[in-house]
């Protein structure tokens, strides 16, 4: 039984890949045209009872296409309050035009005078806007322009509940230790909610307000103790204030755009040593396992 589920799994997933391999070669001439567009787009206001803020963060060897991102997040059927990039000031000196000119579109930059890494496409935003409900996003995806609607649709009306469109569902050994990340099972269908949904923040994940444990914000603690996988961080800050997880949406394949992998963490996150494994167990020394059903 294990193994057909595995398999069913696999299949799944790689059916999901295919169906979504029109819109990967698509996507950045479908943007262009919607942009081009956009004085025609219709947004819709959110039904969240509270202000609503997307952010994200970049670097320079992202720069090139981070444009392209941040447009696909302005074009969204449904409206943000705020759509917020958070930067290193020292890299904001490097930002392209095609960037510096969205701020104009709706685009708020905002700078930071630590670089706190993947950190800070959420971190300062909690500090500047605690009581807003948080959105965070990755600076190398294309945006479907359902993807903040299907999100917020997700949310329902739960405050300790952090809601995902993807993750990784979390799996143990015999003796209730977390198994190794590689051994998790990858872009679960699980829907939840369900303590074992390990969201990926960059795929879309909202934070309601006190969703988070108190330490959240903590700098020290994080760049010490996990300070290459946010997503870990923001994990154990969620159950750990008793906060559930619930994914929505329609698990559809992620659009990255091209070569963005070769300066991602994705590959240094699934080694071993330094990697999400470390980092895991970094937390768990720290904080205990997490309480998992």
């Amino acid at each position: 039984m294990i193994i057909v589920d595995s398999l069913s799994r696999h299949i799944n997933r790689k059916f999901k890949s295919i169906q979504g391999l029109p819109l990967k070669f698509a996507a950045p001439w479908l943007l262009a045209k919607n942009w081009q567009e956009r004085d025609r787009l219709v947004q819709q206001p959110h039904s969240i009872k509270g202000q609503l803020v997307v952010n994200l963060t970049s670097y320079p060897p992202r720069f090139p296409t981070l444009h392209m991102t941040l447009q696909s997040l302005l074009l969204q059927t449904v409206k943000a309050d705020r759509v917020v990039l958070w930067l290193y000031a020292k890299d904001s000196q490097k930002l392209p035009e095609s960037v510096t000119k969205l701020q104009q579109e709706g685009l708020e930059i905002q700078l930071v005078e630590q670089d706190i890494k993947s950190y800070k496409k959420l971190i300062p935003a909690l500090i500047r806007w605690p009581d807003a409900f948080h959105v965070t996003a990755d600076d190398d995806i294309y945006y479907r322009d359902n993807w903040l609607a299907e999100l917020v649709a997700g949310y329902a009306g739960d405050n300790r509940q952090v809601v995902c469109l993807r993750g990784h569902f979390i799996t143990t050994d015999n003796e209730g230790q977390v198994n190794p990340y590689r051994d998790w099972q990858a872009k679960t269908e699980h829907q939840g909610p369900n303590n074992r949904i390990f969201f990926t923040s960059g795929a879309g994940a909202l934070f309601p307000p006190g969703a988070l444990h108190k330490d959240i914000t903590d700098q020290d603690k994080f760049m010490r103790l996990s300070p290459h996988g946010d997503d870990i961080w923001l994990y154990w800050m969620t159950v750990l204030n008793g906060s559930t997880i619930r994914r929505t949406g329609k698990n559809r394949k992620l659009i990255v755009w091209k070569h963005s992998k070769a300066v991602s963490l994705w590959q240094f996150n699934k080694q071993v040593c330094g990697g999400n494994d470390e980092q895991i167990q970094n937390m768990i020394k720290a904080y205990g396992l997490p309480p998992l059903p």
